[in-house]
């Protein structure tokens, strides 16, 4: 039965183009998407995402344009930005040791740990520019689950790739050399219907078993 819960909020969930700007969402129920993106998975536990809500309608206003003039931008009930670290990953550094000590109290252990991070980052050339195809990979997780979780509260969402990225950054005074903005998720209830059909492979194309 609870599976089939589930389910039916994936039925229900599609990317909303258009938000009911009369319905908010409530302080309550988006601090519970919050914390599923807080509880989703990471790459060596690193929770390597950061989010900025956009709550500032003069700032969507200045973001509108930069991405490609979408509705959701200013529609939508909330709007989260969500950047990616790349600095501080490049293990050994004080956060990556911060936040492998949590589960590592023996220095032996974390620092072994710490140079598997590092062996990993090096072993698929992910030293330079490349860190930031794998440390974005993380942010697309924490949204899914954030959408996942609306879906399953009948709260709509949109994620949105389509945006100018360096003059985004430039607009919210990002430091490319720590962090780059990688997705925005809008969050809201549908102006409009969903549309009937739901277009996905069957699981016959779509899953090999062997």
């Amino acid at each position: 039965m609870k599976a089939n819960v589930f389910i039916d909020a994936m039925n229900f969930r599609h990317a909303c183009k258009i938000f009911d700007n009369n319905k908010k969402i409530s302080p309550d129920d988006f601090e519970v998407i919050l914390e599923s993106g807080r509880l989703s998975p990471s790459s060596f536990g690193l929770e390597p995402t950061r989010m900025v809500v956009v709550r500032d309608r003069a700032l969507r206003e200045k973001m509108k344009p930069l991405c490609w003039n979408q509705d959701q931008i200013t529609t939508a009930s909330e709007l989260v930005v969500f950047k990616s670290m790349i600095a501080d990953l490049k293990a050994p550094t004080n956060y990556v040791s911060r936040v492998v000590s949590r589960r590592m109290a023996q220095k032996e252990k974390y620092d072994a740990y710490q140079q598997r991070i590092r062996g990993f980052l090096i072993a698929n050339d992910l030293l330079g520019e490349e860190i930031i195809h794998w440390t974005s990979r993380q942010a697309y997780l924490m949204a899914s689950s954030m959408m996942n979780c609306a879906a399953f509260m009948g709260i709509d969402s949109c994620p949105i790739e389509g945006f100018e990225k360096k003059p985004l950054e430039e607009l919210f005074g990002t430091d490319t050399f720590k962090e780059r903005i990688t997705l925005i998720v809008a969050f809201g209830y549908r102006l409009n219907p969903q549309p009937d059909t739901k277009y996905r492979l069957s699981q016959d194309e779509l899953i090999e078993y062997k």
